[in-house]
């Protein structure tokens, strides 16, 4: 007997909906599969002697392992709670690809993706900590923080909320960044521009007003009393 028109319509809609649970089914037990396999590469890192050997082994192995997954589920544009992305997000800030790293970063954030378990700290505190390190040692060694620096920057003031701590410590540094000179000292002692005085006293300021005891106001005083002694020699 042939079907009529609406018991063809419920018919293909009934297959429809089963194919789709067949997929979603086989789309949890891929993921439980990913999972494990994962976890096995996460212990077998954590299980190498060095730092080095380490960071190696996630610029070698793990990436090239991983990112094609990650490629393909950024651009299925589905969203929904991926660890393999996470981790791959963190072994990139491991490995220095800062570019990648920050704008699959920007991604994990506005998935509000979480972090391994293993780490105290959601998407916007490990990136704001990590970077905040990441500038501290580069500028330590005379190097340029640019771009990553002000990219992260403007994050951190104007779009992640952080404990005030964390978004004090990044004010501090671009205080403190203005005061150094050619020999890595940050002092204002230094500097003979009043403008650039002015500015690092408002990074510092705001420093201090998000965290009181940041630790700033030796600096400052340092700051005024060179911007008074520039402003009587003139």
């Amino acid at each position: 007997m042939a079907l009529s028109p609406a018991q063809r319509h419920s018919q293909r809609i009934a297959m429809e909906q089963k194919l789709k649970r067949s997929k979603a089914l086989e789309t949890t037990e891929s993921m439980h599969l990913l999972i494990r396999a994962l976890e096995t590469d996460v212990e077998h890192v954590r299980s190498l002697p060095t730092i080095a050997d380490r960071a190696g082994y996630k610029r070698d192995v793990l990436l090239p392992r991983w990112v094609p997954t990650v490629e393909a589920y950024l651009e299925s544009g589905q969203v929904y709670a991926n660890p393999v992305f996470a981790w791959c997000v963190i072994w990139l800030f491991d490995v220095g690809d800062l570019d990648k790293a920050l704008d699959w970063a920007d991604i994990a954030i506005s998935q509000q993706q979480a972090t391994p378990d293993r780490l105290r700290s959601n998407f916007p505190t490990f990136v704001a900590d990590t970077m905040l390190a990441w500038a501290q040692e580069t500028a330590g060694r005379g190097e340029s923080v640019e771009p990553y620096f002000t990219r992260t920057f403007e994050r951190v003031a104007n779009t992640w909320r952080l404990h005030e701590q964390v978004t004090a410590k990044w004010f501090k540094f671009a205080g403190q960044e203005l005061l150094r000179n050619d020999d890595g000292q940050k002092t204002a002692a230094g500097v003979d521009d009043i403008e650039t005085l002015e500015k690092a006293d408002q990074l510092l300021a705001i420093a201090e007003k998000h965290y009181s005891k940041i630790g700033v106001r030796t600096a400052r005083q340092t700051i005024a009393a060179r911007i008074r002694k520039l402003t009587t020699q003139g």
